[in-house]
């Protein structure tokens, strides 16, 4: 039985081949990898026993995600987006130093897919929340931001540190875990594509579980961002984007989710400072909440 089950979830993917074909070779152990068609056009796949291609109707990222979680096999489950690289090892680095609670994210690299190395040496280990309070485009929650500084002053610290949240782009968990206490990924409220980030990393800490979310610096994978390197994959709608971070922001801004052990102010105390969180983010939310009842 494999010890790690990879998991994508793929529609209209430049280069899902390359990240399939990396995550097989850098493997050190026994791994599986399983593709989700999230409706087609259906791309090639390296001929591999390692390899289960599942197609499915287009229904979204996260149902796909879902659906491929419970065919997995393994004690753990690495999802990645289906443009990424990976160290070699990666398996074994985040399999041997996990926990039952945990969710881990590698090192972050940025990919320069057409050339399959890294764009720049420059990595990112930790990430933050955007404050919903200050955004100037409106009380949005955008989860999953670039915590440069952290990164820096923490950079001797380690392999493992807990991190406020993750990019989303890439998550190791275990099974049990991820199953049968997260409950896979939400798309009520989020929408099935996004808020993938504040979904996770948030109900992973806040939970009744006593779970982290930690960045294992022992490993790195590097993801390429969206533009003229490749087509995306799912379709944008700053409809539904904006949309997905409003509901966010109420949602955990307000504390709404009813299994939280913890307020979403016990986190940002935890990693405070926060950047883009002002001092007096408590009255101004409690303001925000008195002009906007619901």
């Amino acid at each position: 039985m494999s010890k790690v089950s990879c998991i994508i979830a793929a529609r209209n993917e430049t280069f899902l081949y390359q990240t399939v074909e990396d995550l097989l070779h850098n493997a050190v152990d026994d791994i599986e990898v399983l593709v989700g068609f999230d409706g087609s056009p259906y791309i090639e796949l390296p001929h591999d026993p390692r390899v289960f291609p599942f197609y499915y109707s287009q229904e979204g990222l996260k149902p796909t995600i879902n659906k491929l979680a419970a065919q997995t096999r393994g004690q753990y489950i690495l999802k990645c987006d289906a443009h990424c690289a990976f160290s070699p090892g990666y398996d074994d680095v985040l399999a041997s130093t996990m926990e039952p609670n945990w969710m881990v994210v590698p090192r972050f690299y940025t990919l320069n897919a057409e050339e399959w190395k890294w764009q720049s040496d420059r990595h990112c280990d930790y990430w933050h929340l955007d404050c919903p309070l200050t955004d100037r485009k409106g009380y949005r929650f955008r989860a999953g931001g670039y915590w440069w500084d952290r990164t820096k002053a923490r950079a001797d610290i380690g392999p493992l540190d807990e991190t406020l949240t993750h990019h989303g782009s890439c998550w190791f968990v275990g099974r049990d875990f991820f199953l049968n206490k997260l409950g896979g990924m939400q798309s009520e409220g989020y929408g099935v594509n996004w808020m993938e980030p504040a979904d996770l990393g948030l109900r992973t800490w806040l939970g009744p579980w006593d779970g982290r979310v930690m960045v294992n610096k022992g490993c790195w994978y590097a993801h390429a961002h969206k533009g003229s390197q490749r087509p995306r994959g799912y379709p944008m709608s700053m409809q539904d984007i904006n949309r997905s971070y409003l509901w966010t922001a109420n949602h955990w801004m307000r504390n709404r989710w009813p299994q939280a052990v913890h307020k979403l102010e016990w986190l940002i105390d935890r990693f405070w400072p926060v950047p883009t969180w002002p001092e007096n983010w408590r009255e101004l939310q409690a303001k925000y909440e008195q002009e906007h009842p619901e």
